[in-house]
């Protein structure tokens, strides 16, 4: 039996397949911007501080999608030429893992592979995806929605601290500072208290980057890096 955090996910698959509506998200379009702003930190938070950043900066680099759905993101990242090193997709749910591996296939998705884990359950997936792979970038887009808080931090930890000298870890979530008065309608999706979360991470590393201007407020990405 999956955990809470799941459920929703496999619900949302048993209803209506493996199609995008299981992915939980509103639209493609606020999917689409959520990557961006996501590789956009983390492009930046690679680079060197009095260097531009650019998305060239993931050029050759692992990535690690976790939570990865049906590989979206990989798809985002060879369309906006992106020429990452190698992309591995962490997917729990068995049905999206297996959609993935069809479409990295029948899509000719470039070095990108998929693991089937569940990264919270098993925390050591962080450090034999840095083990095995070489990952120096975690990503989550989405896929901390259903957690409480304090597991998405704890979640957040884990992966920082597999991770070597170099790399990050960047994530988005529903933020409660937006200025429209915040919505009750999230779904099985929770607001988290954005500073809170920023300010628990800075105790794990200086470098550490916060964007809230993009959907209206109504989310942020954090990224932190070594």
């Amino acid at each position: 039996m999956a955990d809470d955090y799941l459920k929703p996910y496999e619900e949302a698959v048993k209803a209506g397949g493996t199609g995008f509506e299981s992915l939980l998200w509103r639209n493609k379009k606020f999917q689409l911007v959520r990557f961006r702003v996501l590789c956009e930190v983390a492009a930046a938070g690679l680079q060197k501080p009095d260097v531009p950043a650019s998305l060239d900066k993931l050029t050759g680099r692992v990535i690690a999608d976790m939570g990865c759905g049906r590989a979206d993101l990989c798809q985002w990242l060879g369309e906006n030429g992106v020429e990452y090193g190698k992309y591995i997709g962490v997917e729990g749910i068995g049905d999206l893992a297996e959609v993935c591996r069809r479409r990295i296939v029948d899509e000719k998705f470039q070095m990108a592979e998929v693991v089937e884990s569940d990264f919270a359950a098993d925390p050591r997936i962080f450090e034999s995806l840095v083990k095995n792979h070489g990952t120096e970038l975690f990503l989550f887009s989405g896929s901390l929605n259903t957690f409480e808080q304090s597991h998405a931090i704890e979640v957040i930890a884990n992966a920082f601290n597999a991770l070597g000298t170099n790399g990050g870890v960047v994530f988005n979530f529903l933020s409660d500072l937006v200025r429209d008065p915040p919505s009750d309608d999230t779904g099985p999706a929770q607001r988290f208290d954005t500073l809170g979360v920023f300010k628990q991470l800075s105790k794990l590393t200086g470098k550490i980057a916060l964007r809230h201007d993009y959907l209206s407020g109504h989310d942020a990405t954090i990224g932190i890096f070594r």
